[in-house]
Order: structure tokens, then sequence, then C-alpha cells
């Protein structure tokens, strides 16, 4: 069960941006979207919130028709959240206490509930308390993408969508954002769907990737039968392996052997590597 795109397509300004797309977002599923700028990633990911229409197609969750206004067009989907590549475009609020409560005042939540679910969120995202009554748009562009991350996700979406939500974090930050977003997920059994540049975070959280493009799904598969699998696919789109991947091919090449990780993972991968290279005497001495 998820969400189903049938066939689907979106036309921007008379020019057909995405063409017959066909897949589904299974619940519980971390699915990353990839591909050069302009492969049409985020206008795929802002058709399944429902804020760019689909002129054809069918677009289901869980097998029934998502709700449409009285002319016939798609409403945004409120149980999908989003958060989007500029901060800027979804921050508003005078204070970040109130950005992240907005949403659950608007649906009628107690104070205590929305004190305590702002606390709860804050603590998640490793978010200090004193942080509240700043303005949101005076803070760097890194904790800008924090909050805004922290008032989508304080909603409990079932699909949440990310579009490159970890660019101007430091690596340090990164990491930890994607940990806590994973812990999330899994906890929670919610559908993430990321879009993202950074192919070895793509490589190390998501269970299935989606490579798009010049408007097409080019393939849609786990994470590692794409990565340790089907390279030509990558090849084909333009996009390099993740670079523990490619370390992985220089140690088959240089070791004679076959090496089959357990994942596509980094951790996984250097542990594997490591391996062979100690049984085969080929670390440095002294």
């Amino acid at each position: 069960m998820g969400y189903e795109l049938n066939d689907v397509s979106v036309k921007l300004n008379g020019e057909e941006i995405l063409q017959s797309i066909s897949c589904t977002l299974q619940e519980g599923k971390w699915i990353s979207v990839i591909g050069h700028t302009g492969a049409g990633k985020s206008t795929f990911a802002k058709g399944i919130k429902g804020l760019v229409p689909f002129y054809r197609g069918e677009y289901t969750h869980d097998r029934q028709p998502l709700p449409r206004d009285s002319k016939g067009n798609m409403k945004a989907v409120p149980q999908i959240g989003y958060v989007f590549q500029y901060p800027e475009q979804q921050l508003f609020a005078t204070t970040v206490y109130r950005e992240l409560a907005f949403a659950l005042t608007v649906k009628g939540e107690s104070p205590g509930k929305v004190e305590a679910a702002v606390k709860t969120v804050m603590e998640q995202l490793g978010l200090p308390a004193d942080l509240l009554q700043e303005k949101p748009f005076q803070l760097s562009g890194g904790l800008k993408r924090l909050v805004a991350v922290a008032s989508v996700l304080i909603t409990e979406p079932e699909l949440l969508i990310l579009d490159e939500p970890t660019a101007g974090l430091d690596p340090v930050h990164r990491t930890a954002l994607l940990r806590q977003l994973k812990a999330w997920q899994r906890e929670k059994n919610r559908t993430v769907l990321l879009i993202s540049h950074q192919l070895e975070e793509v490589a190390d959280y998501s269970d299935e990737v989606m490579i798009f493009q010049k408007g097409r799904l080019l393939a849609h598969l786990e994470a590692n039968e794409l990565f340790l699998k089907h390279a030509a696919l990558m090849e084909q789109a333009g996009l390099p392996l993740p670079e523990p991947v490619q370390l992985l091919r220089f140690i088959e090449g240089i070791s004679g052997r076959t090496l089959k990780p357990a994942s596509c993972r980094e951790e996984d991968i250097m542990q594997l590597v490591r391996n062979v290279w100690q049984s085969r005497g080929l670390h440095h001495e002294g």
C-alpha cells in the first residue's frame, strides 16, 4: 500500500516537464530521487504533494483517488509533508516557536499539546530551547533549514518529502539530521521521499532509488540493486557511483576478486575493503 502513480505527466507553460511516470511509493520506505538539475525531480515531488497538477494519468493513495476541488483540480495532500529546497520559501512566522506551533494551532490542538509537540521536535533535531524566541529569517542558513524541517516533522506526515534537506549544513550536522530522520521514519513506519545530489547519503539511507532523466523515470530499484549490480544505469544517466562503491570496484580490480558487501552503505563497504586489504597484506606496515 502507498501512493500509486500510473502514467502521470506534468505540463508547464505548454512544455511537458514530466512524461508518463508510473511508480508506487510504498509505505515505510525511504525512497531517494536522483538525477541532474532539470531532470524533473522537484516537479515530481511537487506533483506528489499536489502543488503542480498531473494533466493526465491516475494518482491514488491506497488505491483510492486523492481529493479534488469543485473544478476537478487535485488539492494539496494534507497528510504529505513537504520541506522545500529553500527555507525562505517556507518560513513566515515572527518567531521559531510560532513557526513550529502554526500547523497544530490551526488544527485546533490545545496550547499544552502544542507546547509539548514543539519541545519534542526540538529535541529530536537537537535544536536548543533558547532558539524558540529567535526570528527565523535572522538565523543562519543551516538553522533555517533545520527549523523548516521541524515545522513539517511536527505534523507527523504519512509521507515526508525532503528537497535537498542537507544543503548548507556541515558534514557533522548533515549526518546528525539524516540519522534523526531515519530513526523517525523507522519508528513511525513513515515514507520518506528524499531529493538529493549527495549520492553517498543516498546510498547510506535509502531503501529504494529513483533515477530521473529529462523528465522521465529511468529506473526505480532497491538501493543495493542499483549501486552494486546496475552501475550501467548510473552511467546512462550521466551520474557517478557513490565514492565508497567506486573504491569497492578499485579494490576488486587490484585484488582480482568479486566483492559482495552486505549493502551499499559506506560502513558495510569499508568493513569489507579493510578485511580484503589486510588479508592480502596490502596495508602499509610501519
